[in-house]
């Protein structure tokens, strides 16, 4: 007898009972008679009060979690948060992160990141939970704000040097670092909070030279001499780690790319000793910067599966594929859906990768989640056509691919996934 998922959506099972009816050739009523029997329930009705009361148990887990923050109740937090509320769907148009930050204290705030909340998540007006915390007036709003500000430096040598990067200042850079060589060499640690949660963060704890990449972006306008910056601090000894953790950033830039200055400082960095991981490449691959991937092309580095597929490389895939790792191949189908290169998707999908892996680096979602993200109604055809289920939930808002793709507004691909053609968002509008 199969199982029902984990998190099952009630709208796949209408759907699946809605095919199995076309199949058969029978009636909905009896097809979905045969489906709850098949999972074990004495009818549809069964089922369905089934589904009803664990949505009802997810919405009772959040709204529970809201109270307890607006009391200002830890404990009840700390509860909530074990019994598996999610701290990243709304309730009521916030997170339970911006209640906090208007309501809570900063245990609450802490309790809540290091549960899994995301401090940069907007709420239904489209305002963080800093923006929030900003306009409170509670006797921790101080601390709570420099808990939220992530681009808050306290270290005023380090802030400093950091302005100097930004302005392109290589007097002063050059002048700082002379005076306190610590500078290339220290992090600058955040709050504990983060380093409790177990989803990664990209720039947590960074060293200074992270930041001549300016990813994420912290000033609109990257200095014009910013390869000089980054000469300055090599030479006065950035360690290889910071070299090639700095050159992912860059090449997963959009805003080094725009600006004109993602290769000269990819060349600069490898030049200086720098190599790209693995991680790096994929991580590039993912965040569709594949102009930085051809430059690495262009100075040697091979093509794999994952890279070919990733530019659309047919001839060179086909020919890839009968060597590579089942890994590889999967790798190659996550990174041409995430690129929008339909058909090395398909021949990657052909040579037998998992249509429902959860994606690289966007690991919270599968492929038919991306293809939705996306508008992309030929990937969501041929991902359904092989057999993609609709019914994974993302482990992040645990939305559906047809939610995503109602809450993005996208009525083509809500439509492609939808066998009616029509259906209605969830109340976190995924």
């Amino acid at each position: 007898m199969p199982e029902l998922p984990e998190r099952p959506s009630a709208e796949h099972l209408r759907k699946s009972a809605k095919r199995m009816a076309r199949e058969r050739s029978i009636r909905i009523a009896q097809a979905q008679r045969l489906l709850a029997s098949e999972y074990g329930f004495r009818d549809w009705s069964a089922l369905m009060r089934h589904l009803a009361k664990l949505r009802s148990e997810t919405e009772e887990s959040v709204s529970s979690l809201v109270a307890a923050v607006r009391a200002r109740d830890l404990e009840a937090v700390h509860q909530a948060l074990a019994n598996g509320a999610n701290p990243r769907l709304l309730f009521e148009g916030e997170t339970p992160l911006h209640a906090a930050a208007r309501h809570g204290t900063l245990a609450v705030i802490e309790a809540l990141i290091e549960g899994g909340a995301l401090e940069w998540q907007t709420d239904a007006a489209g305002r963080t939970p800093l923006d929030v915390a900003r306009r409170a007036r509670g006797p921790e709003r101080s601390a709570i704000v420099a808990l939220l500000d992530r681009n808050a430096i306290a270290d005023p040598s380090f802030r400093e040097a950091v302005a100097a990067i930004h302005r392109g200042d290589l007097r002063r850079l050059a002048t700082l670092l002379d005076a306190e060589p610590r500078l290339l060499t220290v992090r600058i640690a955040g709050p504990e909070a983060y380093r409790k949660r177990k989803r990664p963060d990209y720039f947590r704890d960074p060293k200074l030279f992270w930041f001549v990449a300016n990813n994420p972006t912290t000033v609109e306008h990257m200095a014009s001499n910013i390869v000089g910056v980054a000469r300055t601090m090599i030479e006065r000894g950035v360690e290889r780690a910071d070299l090639e953790y700095t050159l992912g950033l860059v090449m997963t830039s959009s805003v080094a790319r725009e600006q004109g200055h993602q290769r000269p400082l990819m060349r600069v960095l490898l030049g200086a000793g720098a190599t790209a991981t693995r991680d790096t490449i994929v991580s590039t691959a993912a965040h569709w910067e594949r102009d930085a991937l051809r430059a690495l092309v262009e100075a040697g580095r091979p093509l794999d599966a994952p890279l070919a597929a990733t530019f659309g490389d047919v001839a060179v895939l086909r020919a890839l594929l009968p060597t590579s790792s089942p890994q590889d191949i999967t790798l190659a189908f996550g990174l041409a859906v995430i690129n929008r290169e339909l058909e090395t998707a398909r021949l990657a999908l052909e040579a037998g990768a998992d249509i429902d892996a959860f994606l690289p680096v966007h690991s919270h979602s599968t492929a038919l989640h991306q293809a939705a993200a996306d508008d992309n109604v030929a990937m969501i055809d041929m991902l359904l056509r092989g057999g993609a289920r609709r019914d994974i939930l993302d482990t992040l808002w645990d939305g559906t691919p047809h939610g995503w793709a109602l809450f993005g507004g996208h009525a083509a691909a809500a439509a492609a996934l939808s066998e009616d053609g029509h259906g209605l968002p969830s109340r976190n509008g995924y």
